[in-house]
């Protein structure tokens, strides 16, 4: 099931998973990604998309099994369903959440608003 994020608070998510959500649509604004089947992820990852790309890339963002403050980021090649991975996936480790947002935004090739772009 694919959600845009309208009320990231309301969400059943871990606190650094809402922040990490929150910095994101600071920079890429509310309608700039979406999160592709929440309802099958832990509470301490999100899988987030972004459609106008019509690409099937996806980026697995998580805090389980990572430092306080710190996440692990799967950019997916194409969009994989957890029980089937394979080697088109690129894993990354303990990140900064400034670093998941650089990754995610170029990996799943997000364009930023106007106002945010250099």
């Amino acid at each position: 099931m694919k959600q845009t994020v309208k009320n990231i608070w309301s969400l059943d998510k871990d606190p650094s998973i809402k922040t990490i959500l929150i910095m994101l649509q600071h920079e890429v604004g509310p309608n700039g990604f979406m999160l592709l089947d929440e309802s099958l992820l832990n509470i301490k990852a999100v899988r987030i998309i972004y459609p106008p790309t019509q690409r099937k890339l996806s980026a697995y963002v998580y805090s389980y099994a990572q430092r306080e403050e710190h996440y692990g980021l799967d950019l997916e090649f194409p969009y994989l369903i957890e029980t089937r991975a394979d080697d088109q996936t690129i894993s990354l480790n303990d990140l900064t959440a400034e670093d998941v947002l650089k990754k995610v935004i170029e990996h799943l090739e997000i364009r930023l608003p106007v106002s945010r772009q250099i």
